[in-house]
């Protein structure tokens, strides 16, 4: 299975996959606000860096519940 097939999988069958993958998408979502301003304010920048970090970190947790259940999946076969 392809890491997408086990992402659309995982979100139908796995409910705390399917938080944190709404997670980031609602900080990439910010992100995206953030970036079409310009110019940000200092607070702004600050916050802009918090949301990176934060989305770096679901990012992370999202690919290893992806390659866990690969790995499950695979050894099933």
């Amino acid at each position: 299975m392809e890491e997408d097939e086990i992402k659309e999988v995982l979100i139908q069958q796995d409910e705390a996959f399917c938080q944190l993958y709404q997670q980031h998408q609602e900080i990439e979502q910010a992100l995206l606000k953030l970036k079409g301003k310009g110019l940000l304010t200092a607070s702004e920048e600050l916050a802009e860096k918090e949301l990176k970090k934060k989305k770096l970190k679901l990012k992370d947790e999202i690919y290893r519940r992806i390659v866990i259940y690969k790995e499950k999946v695979e050894s099933h076969e």
